[in-house]
């Protein structure tokens, strides 16, 4: 393993292959080429949620160059930071910083554009959003102003349409409970604002809520297809928090949705009319997590969750049934057999490539009486593959001896934009504790790459 990186001017001197190609997305390096480079710190300054929320985009490739965001934290504060791995040299670019972040929840969403530039939201827990753009295409070395908008926001995650209209969703917190916490919608024109379009989805009671949203396209650029877990505060008090797994989707880039049958919804959405997958928490003793989604060739949409119960965690993929409902699948069995004890949970994500491979990601943990997945120790990164179309998968658990553990929060890459990702995906995780709190300092948690299988 090399930690050496470009000086400024041979990344410079770089920067024109990546966009010399017909496709700016075209890829032009074979994943066994990429794969043997073998894993790679690059972070040592991680913070307690270095690589969390993936349902924002982290990764990104643009022809010969794949981008990378993170979360560091230093005795000076919260830092978003970037890095780029140019992939005919298999060299990592310097370290770059493009600004600061509120605490452990303000890292960074990264999208790229159709003439690649990259789009990167950032910094708040219930603040301002922080958005800048990069100064050339493919080109992570320097970034433009930083512009801030929306009100008591947090996670942002964000597509980028066919005519690079940045669309972006995110939780909206009311800290008066008075007011129900929901799930907004934002778009950029390319030469435009941010301006907020419509509230998606509402909580169905006062206090905490969460929705842990993830975004996928179509294959005709128009659909968007969303999956999350909407995580409610129980209006009993005492009363465990109530979690639904559900689906919508819109065929107008964001305007109206309907479940998977095509039944139109009235927004805001709640966890009552939503497209549900499966419910928990509550009095069912039941605990949900869910993974980003992916969808297929086809437009199929494939979701992910964990379910927690009877004192065992198993991850499920779940597509639309002939005739309405949905088809849940165990991926337990798909596990090595070594690891099959383990509890499989979300959150994790899968994405499809141009190859039609299926990639998902998730983590293994084997608790003890009373015990937490939260950064447990025992934690490990496992990564299934299929090539069958999301039919039959081979799993692989990423041991890496070299890092601190926990191995924990991976980010997989995603396409950002309509279409198959170019490459096979690599991952992004966080190796080390989760801290105690939301503004741990100094943990020197380590990020690393993973690269595709």
């Amino acid at each position: 393993m090399s930690d050496s990186a470009l000086n400024r001017r041979e990344f410079v001197a770089l920067l024109g292959g990546g966009l010399a190609a017909a496709a700016v997305f075209g890829p032009s390096l074979g994943a066994a080429e990429l794969a043997a480079q073998g894993p790679f710190r690059l972070s040592t300054l991680g913070s307690g949620r270095a690589t969390g929320y993936a349902e924002a985009s982290k990764i990104v490739t643009v022809g010969d160059r794949t981008h990378v965001a993170w979360l560091d934290a230093t005795a000076e504060g919260f830092w978003v930071r970037v890095r780029t791995l140019d992939r005919r040299t298999g060299r990592w670019s310097p370290t770059v910083t493009v600004g600061a972040a509120q605490d452990n929840h303000g890292g960074p969403g990264l999208v790229a554009d159709s003439r690649g530039y990259l789009h990167i939201v950032y910094y708040p827990h219930h603040q301002p959003f922080r958005y800048r753009r990069s100064v050339r295409p493919n080109d992570t070395s320097e970034w433009g102003p930083e512009v801030l908008f929306a009100e008591s926001v947090s996670y942002p995650v964000m597509l980028c349409a066919p005519d690079d209209t940045l669309i972006l969703t995110c939780r909206r917190y009311y800290l008066a409970l008075d007011h129900l916490n929901e799930m907004e919608l934002w778009k950029k024109p390319p030469d435009g604002p941010w301006r907020r379009e419509t509230v998606v989805m509402r909580a169905r009671y006062p206090d905490y809520a969460h929705f842990m949203e993830s975004l996928a396209w179509g294959p005709d650029g128009r659909t968007i297809h969303l999956g999350c877990r909407i995580y409610e505060t129980n209006p009993v008090k005492g009363g465990a928090a109530i979690e639904t797994v559900g689906y919508l989707r819109s065929a107008d880039q964001g305007k109206t949705w309907t479940r998977s049958d095509g039944t139109p919804l009235t927004l805001p959405v709640t966890a009552d009319t939503i497209d549900a997958l499966v419910r928990g928490g509550g009095a069912t003793g039941r605990v949900l997590y869910s993974g980003s989604l992916a969808v297929d060739r086809h437009g199929v949409p494939h979701l992910l969750h964990s379910m927690r119960e009877n004192g065992m965690a198993h991850t499920w993929l779940a597509t639309p049934a002939p005739g309405g409902g949905w088809t849940r699948r165990d991926l337990h069995p798909f596990l090595p057999a070594a690891w099959q004890d383990h509890d499989f949970v979300m959150p994790g994500a899968m994405t499809f490539s141009a190859s039609g491979r299926a990639t998902i990601v998730g983590n293994l943990v084997k608790l003890g009486p009373g015990e937490s997945d939260w950064a447990h120790p025992t934690s490990e990164i496992v990564r299934l593959c299929s090539d069958d179309g999301a039919q039959i998968f081979r799993g692989e658990v990423l041991a890496n001896p070299a890092a601190k553990h926990p191995h924990w929060l991976p980010s997989l890459e995603r396409p950002n934009h309509p279409g198959p990702l170019p490459v096979e995906p690599g991952i992004l995780y966080t190796a080390g504790s989760g801290g105690s709190g939301l503004k741990d300092l100094e943990l020197n948690n380590e990020v690393w790459w993973q690269p595709p299988a």
